[in-house]
């Protein structure tokens, strides 16, 4: 049997009440772990770079194995930029074709774009919503992959995935050490990127983290992991995700999937091993 442990912390109360959103995290581990993994968490939620958090939540829930959900890792594609933040072009500009390398913005449109339905109006209108909150959602915007338009009605708080971690950790760290990848951001943003594109009616994702000192993203689709560096200022406490899914999907389902489904991410695997990347 696992164990499901989860941790949110805030600055000046719950979020509920209107605390800042310090950190969150969480693992699946066996009884054995539990103690030293709630240390972990509680360390790092005091010691994060967003502030010291006053308010610190673990939960902690055991899971019977027939209720685990199993699903293969999507493959990691780095993608080289020309170093600049990528200003997100307004819906009703036709933008052209920018020489290579692109910034990091038209990156992340040119892939989600080229490879999937997701349209340019729907990417630029999706993006300038994140960009322009005044702070970072919870969780995450569900948006129409051709319009744009957000489809979930859940205010700051979006659709916050959950339940989830990688089954061999161990494993799973050890196979991106040996491509030249480490570093928690990573990790975490690695099992979570697999989750989302594993749910109905889910066909991409782009992430700016909110870590003030992470300036990394990533989009995600099919079954491949996109790094994107240079996704926002350093120093910037600003970001947040868009799941651009299809209008016709059961909202309600993909909510439910994410926040609830106990999900364990296979190891990710390599056909040829990297070196030189960013640790962070």
């Amino acid at each position: 049997m696992l164990y499901s442990i989860r941790m949110r912390a805030a600055e000046g109360g719950p979020h509920e009440q209107g605390g800042h959103h310090i950190s969150g995290a969480e693992r699946l581990v066996t009884k054995e772990e539990l103690e030293q993994i709630s240390s972990e968490l509680v360390h790092r939620a005091l010691t994060h770079s967003k502030g010291c958090a006053d308010f610190i939540r673990i939960t902690i829930d055991a899971i019977p194995d027939e209720a685990i959900h199993r699903i293969p890792c999507l493959t990691i594609a780095d993608e080289q930029t020309d170093g600049h933040i990528g200003e997100v072009p307004t819906t009703n500009h036709e933008a052209t074709t920018p020489p290579l390398p692109l910034s990091s913005h038209q990156q992340a449109e040119a892939l989600l774009t080229t490879h999937t339905a997701i349209t340019p109006v729907a990417f630029r209108r999706a993006v300038s919503q994140l960009v322009s909150l005044p702070e970072s959602m919870r969780g995450a915007m569900l948006v129409d992959m051709r319009t744009g338009q957000r489809l979930d009605p859940w205010g700051q708080r979006g659709v916050r995935v959950s339940r989830m971690s990688f089954a061999d950790e161990t494993a799973a760290i050890t196979a991106l050490n040996a491509a030249g990848y480490s570093g928690v951001h990573l990790e975490e943003a690695l099992v979570l990127a697999s989750k989302v594109l594993s749910a109905p009616g889910v066909v991409g994702e782009l992430c700016i983290s909110d870590d003030p000192d992470y300036t990394t993203g990533y989009v995600s689709y099919g079954s491949t992991y996109h790094r994107l560096h240079h996704m926002k200022p350093v120093g910037s406490p600003l970001g947040g995700r868009l799941f651009f899914v299809d209008a016709t999907a059961d909202i309600a389902a993909i909510k439910n999937y994410l926040e609830t489904t106990v999900t364990l991410v296979n190891p990710p695997t390599f056909s040829l091993q990297g070196e030189n990347h960013e640790t962070l």
